[in-house]
């Protein structure tokens, strides 16, 4: 019964724990990551975008069917972004809220919190229901000369700027806070977004996520591995520990297990001789002991196995020291008594004795 109590135990700890790691999993991901549920994500201006329109997650220029792309972090080469303008010019909107961006004008100064905003010159129609945004911690960027509009509050910069581009424009927002999970949903954060990316009904817009510059970064091994793969090798881990703690800790008391009893070498052979002398049956025996020393001494006779009982004797005769009456009584003649069968055994060892020294015989 304790052993079902503790199998049961150990067996929810593991749901446990697999639950524990299934919703770490669900919400955690790279800072401003468009599959990423973490309050610093961007999933759900992916949600909110897809609900109105078409939206897709990519890792290359657009194309020319997409009307609007949203970068979060510019992190494009000279090449990537040389192509990315050449987009815009043919016609498409490009949103870039990272004021490190060389797209981006420079910042003026920092926006924090929740800012009233108003918007003035050529933005989109969308952008005269945004009255407040939240930025969390946010910047000013300068509006340059030329440009289309913008938005923002009384005062030096704004949050939000349009320049024209050949036949597209690239809308410059003074930094990521309105497009996170933690403030999409605050003030009119949502509202900024859908003018921005889908203005209309059946417009297609892109998430650019651009692969990271070898070399730049400072992200480590293990920061590179996918959040489910380390939700994986962490349920491995526990899966072990506990398979470990399983085995190693026997519940209940110890139970006796009976050993073995090795019998000595010497007991057996007694054993087996008083089994034989019960019998009083020599002829057996006899035929025992001959076969053995048939198979022993083959090879040192020159015999085969299945040689015929004269060749055996002819060769003990002329291999040992022993007569040929001799040889023939070792491996032929029959064995009645116990006198007879402790001659055989004699003969046998002279035999080996012969055979395996290297002797001679005497007699011609």
């Amino acid at each position: 019964m304790s052993r079902r109590i503790a199998f049961g135990a150990l067996l929810v700890v593991a749901v446990l724990v697999g639950a524990y790691l299934t919703a770490a999993r669900q919400t955690q991901g790279p800072p401003l990551d468009p599959s990423s549920t973490a309050p610093d994500g961007a999933r759900a201006v992916v949600e909110l975008i897809d609900a109105v329109a078409t939206i897709e997650v990519l890792d290359e220029i657009p194309g020319d069917d997409v009307d609007a792309a949203l970068v979060l972090q510019d992190r494009f080469d000279r090449d990537a972004g040389d192509a990315l303008l050449a987009w815009v010019r043919r016609g498409g909107t490009l949103v870039v809220a990272d004021v490190d961006s060389t797209l981006t004008p420079p910042v003026t100064g920092a926006a924090t919190g929740e800012v009233e905003v108003t918007c003035t010159g050529d933005v989109p129609s969308g952008l005269a229901a945004v009255d407040r945004l939240e930025v969390g911690d946010g910047f000013r960027v300068s509006v340059p000369d030329g440009a289309a509009g913008s938005c923002g509050p009384t005062g030096d910069g704004a949050l939000v700027v349009v320049e024209a581009a050949g036949d597209g424009r690239i809308v410059s927002v003074g930094g990521t806070g309105p497009f996170t999970n933690r403030n999409l949903d605050e003030a009119d954060n949502a509202v900024l977004a859908a003018a921005l990316l889908a203005p209309d009904t059946g417009s297609r817009a892109a998430f650019l996520r651009p692969s990271l510059v070898v070399g730049t970064g400072d992200a480590g091994l293990v920061d590179l591995v996918d959040t489910p793969v380390r939700a994986a090798l962490a349920q491995l881990v526990v899966a072990f520990l506990l398979a470990a703690l399983w085995r190693a800790r026997r519940l209940g008391r110890p139970v006796a297990e009976p050993q073995p009893v090795p019998i000595e070498a010497s007991e057996l052979t007694q054993a087996v001789g008083r089994v034989l002398a019960r019998s009083r049956r020599p002829g057996p025996a006899a035929a025992a002991l001959r076969d053995r020393a048939r198979r022993d001494l083959s090879a040192l006779l020159g015999l085969p196995l299945d040689a015929p009982a004269e060749a055996v004797v002819e060769a003990i005769a002329r291999r040992t020291d022993l007569t040929a009456a001799e040889a023939r009584r070792a491996a032929i003649d029959p064995v009645t008594t116990d006198a007879d069968l402790v001659e055989v055994a004699t003969l046998l060892t002279r035999i080996r004795k012969d055979t395996t020294h290297g002797r001679r015989p005497t007699h011609v």
